[in-house]
């Protein structure tokens, strides 16, 4: 059996790491458009500063995902924190039964941090908690009068029993509307380019579809309880939703550091990778609904081979594009063709600044890994310090190393102006946010990523017809981020990337079979069965 993965990202490499360990005598070959291996989660390094894009925490819901983590880079006991809240056992050498790194493995690199998480939301030049904590430092910020608005506004959304029809409306309706327009409401337009009203209610029910104000308060009382009793708090985090976790692994040299070993694993193994390869077509079977070969272009030159099965990750749009033969028409009616060219991407700059000093606007420590941007008079919407996810991110630890993300389109204002302009444009930005001073800046880079982001609206409202169109087609199976154009985290896309391994080796190709992967964060308790320790 030949089997053919197009992107050497999270989902492509968990799909041929599972696929060999069911059968190591089929061939996987995986061609990854560009020079990097990771897709998103890949890691740039700059001068020995790396920038992870977008940033990316290692926690999952899912056992599986979370012991595959660990198995792969296992847990460095130097960052396990001497506070009594976690369960390190010395003479089993494991974290809440998770592996802990020896020493070799810890000189190797290819280990886990466990790491503190802290994010806060910049609004009119305040830092709040994200999520937003109900404590004195909030109230004080926001001011009473508007804290009784804020309750009067959220028991008002409570009466509402409709089912949300966008964006808007599932935001208000867990958390009433002026929350939402102090929170959400203006950095949902600049991330998406789109007022939430335009935007379908699908990203909201499964981005935040588990988080609530209940869900906040709950987490509070828990934690305060919990700490008068001083009992085990460990990182047991199962029962927390995601947005709520505390603690998180990473890895030492960033996300695409492991990507990069588990490539190298899978071609110790015998799975080829090939990288700078752009699948170009796609042909199908005249008269069956199948994929019989497809053509890859390498170093200028083309090459056609047949494979018993396609795993693409590749942007459904693309995907569409490549797809010929004389039975496309049959499977995918015009119709259905306009839904993939229309479906719309968000794109992504990162800008990385070296700088002597960072701070918050009263001058004080900044410890976080993310702050949010809710400023209307900034172009820039989110903010990380590489110092805070990893230490050795940074090549001088005396300097820090941080990463402004704008949301655009490509070809639009932000995404046509030049390095030394977005360079420019983001020092700036953080004195105006005084965040820097002048003098701070020492060096800076940019990094540009396209379609980062699969957006919510437009085609996608006829998404579902694409859909079970490309189903139909037996061999070829869509996973991952862009592959399935769905917002999934690193973890989701993943679990995709193992489903999808287990169809082919049982031999599992219908449509019926493929639901399971589109189920994967859909379903809010689908990786809920087991208890997780970490």
């Amino acid at each position: 059996m030949r089997v053919a993965v197009i992107g050497a990202g999270p989902a492509g490499l968990s799909f041929a790491d599972k696929l060999k360990n069911l059968d190591n005598n089929i061939q996987i070959d995986i061609y990854e458009k560009s020079k990097f291996i990771g897709g998103i989660s890949k890691t740039i390094n700059y001068k020995n500063n790396r920038i992870d894009i977008g940033g990316h925490r290692f926690f999952s819901k899912s056992d599986e995902v979370m012991k595959w983590w660990v198995d792969k880079f296992p847990i460095d006991p130097n960052s396990i924190p001497d506070d009594k809240l976690i369960t390190y056992r010395k003479s089993s050498r494991n974290i809440d039964g998770f592996k802990v790194a020896t020493k070799k493995e810890i000189d190797s690199g290819r280990v886990l941090l466990l790491r503190k998480r802290k994010s806060r939301i910049l609004y009119q030049r305040k830092l709040y908690d994200y999520p937003l904590k109900l404590n004195k430092k909030t109230i004080l910020n926001i001011g009473l009068t508007r804290m009784i608005e804020i309750g009067f506004s959220y028991i008002l959304s409570k009466f509402n029993s409709k089912q949300p029809n966008n964006l808007e409306e599932c935001i208000k309706g867990k958390f009433g509307s002026k929350l939402y327009e102090m929170f959400f409401e203006s950095y949902t337009f600049k991330v998406w380019g789109r007022k939430p009203q335009q935007i379908s209610a699908d990203w909201g029910n499964q981005r935040i579809k588990g988080l609530s104000i209940r869900k906040v308060l709950f987490d509070i009382f828990k934690k305060y309880f919990s700490s008068l009793k001083k009992s085990k708090n460990s990182i047991d985090q199962k029962g927390t939703e995601t947005s709520l976790i505390e603690r998180f692994l990473y890895p030492k040299y960033g996300p695409g550091h492991m990507w990069e070993e588990v490539a190298k694993d899978l071609i110790s193994d015998g799975v080829s990778i090939t990288q700078e390869s752009e699948i170009t077509e796609i042909f199908l079977e005249d008269e069956k609904n199948i994929v019989k070969s497809i053509k890859i272009k390498k170093k200028g030159k083309y090459e056609i081979h047949s494979y018993d099965y396609i795993i693409s990750t590749m942007p459904i749009s693309e995907l569409m594009r490549s797809i010929n033969g004389k039975n496309k028409e049959k499977i995918f009616p015009k119709s259905t063709q306009d839904i993939a060219y229309n479906l719309p991407y968000r794109d992504f700059i990162t800008v990385g600044l070296l700088l002597n000093n960072i701070h918050t606007p009263s001058g004080d420590k900044l410890d976080d890994t993310w702050i949010y941007i809710q400023e209307s008079d900034v172009k820039v919407g989110r903010l990380q310090i590489f110092n805070n996810w990893s230490p050795y991110l940074v090549a001088n630890k005396d300097k820090k190393w941080v990463g402004l993300e704008f949301f655009c389109q490509e070809g639009d204002e932000i995404w046509n102006l030049k390095d030394k302009e977005l360079i420019s444009l983001a020092k700036n930005e953080l004195q105006k946010l005084r965040l820097c001073g002048k003098s701070d800046f020492i060096d800076g880079t940019v990094i540009k990523e396209r379609k980062t982001y699969p957006a919510y609206f437009d085609s996608y409202m006829d998404f579902d017809q694409l859909k079970n169109k490309f189903d139909e087609i037996e061999n070829l199976f869509l996973i991952g981020r862009n592959g399935m154009h769905k917002y999934n985290n690193q973890d989701h896309s993943m679990l995709t990337g193992f489903r999808a391994a287990e169809l082919i080796f049982k031999g599992k190709t219908s449509k019926k079979d493929k639901k399971m992967l589109w189920d994967i964060n859909a379903e809010k308790d689908y990786h809920e069965i087991k208890k997780n320790k970490i």
